[in-house]
């Protein structure tokens, strides 16, 4: 993208930070990934709009960047225009017995704003390291518990700046999916709707989850979360340690020792080496157990 177009942007009145070929491992949780053309931190979401609006308007490729969780970008990058929303789209609002998130806030901070306000139902949140858009858009989730199942409805951003109100049954959730997974556009903002509960009592499940995240993730290194789906009635952690590959290693990036649906970043891990590592557990599972693994994790 020539630079004139990133003076176009500025020039349109986006508030944020832009910069041209901005590495983008320092903002995924598995950090690795090569530069975005441009990155532009939206400074509000007034911004957001804009930003979507002037790469649809000039026909460059956009994407949306969130806390960077559940996402491998390759390392030759991306072209076109990377939007980070975190501190656009960061607001947390109470309002009875419904709580409203930017799609920018943090999952585990809007979990624990609800349980100082006394609502419960969103304390599995606290095992969830990424964004209420991201949540919203695979339906995050742990275990039995889904963001889907709290949600009230959804803003959504369009890509030709109209916004609209998606009520929950329009966002279409089911396992690790919604409406907004394949559609384009910027998820805005959500309401979830909860009960009330003794705030002592929701921070208590709500630390359970994060105590339970510590121990059973490798959470002191770099990862994606997940990087299987879970295959029907079976556990893709399991099958991966059935066929003798956790710990396995590819360059810097390992099964986990500790759990083995996690490949972690022992420091100067490729994309190259955790899609060699991917392709290789894909094929070993299949061999071993019959079955075809699911790639939870989005590739850029």
């Amino acid at each position: 993208m020539p630079i004139p177009l990133l003076d176009d942007l500025r020039g349109r009145g986006f508030r944020g930070e832009i910069l041209a070929e901005a590495p983008l491992a320092p903002f995924t949780t598995w950090r690795i990934g090569g530069p975005a053309e441009v990155l532009a931190t939206a400074a509000a979401p007034e911004d957001v709009e804009l930003a979507v609006r002037f790469a649809v308007d000039r026909a460059i490729p956009w994407r949306v960047l969130g806390n960077g969780s559940n996402l491998l970008v390759r390392d030759e990058g991306v072209r076109g225009l990377v939007l980070r929303v975190r501190k656009a789209l960061d607001g947390v609002a109470v309002d009875g017995g419904v709580i409203v998130a930017g799609a920018g806030a943090s999952f585990p901070s809007v979990a624990r704003a609800a349980a100082e306000h006394g609502l419960a139902g969103l304390e599995f949140g606290a095992g969830i390291p990424g964004t209420v858009g991201g949540a919203i858009v695979m339906n995050a989730g742990w275990h039995e518990f889904e963001t889907g199942s709290r949600v009230a409805e959804v803003e959504f951003l369009e890509p030709d700046g109209l916004v609209v109100s998606y009520p929950a049954r329009a966002c279409r959730f089911g396992y690790r999916t919604s409406a907004f997974r394949t559609r384009r556009g910027v998820v805005l903002r959500a309401g979830f709707v909860l009960e009330p509960d003794e705030p002592l009592a929701v921070a208590a499940r709500l630390e359970g989850f994060a105590a339970k995240r510590k121990e059973s993730q490798p959470t002191e290194l770099p990862s994606c979360g997940s990087v299987f789906l879970k295959p029907e009635g079976d556990f893709a952690g399991r099958l991966i340690e059935a066929a003798g590959l956790k710990g396995h290693r590819i360059g810097d990036v390992q099964v986990s020792p500790k759990h083995a649906n996690f490949f972690v970043n022992l420091g100067r891990a490729s994309a190259k080496d955790v899609l060699a590592l991917v392709e290789l557990v894909e094929a070993e599972v299949a061999r071993t157990s019959g079955v075809k693994l699911v790639r939870e994790f989005e590739l850029w």
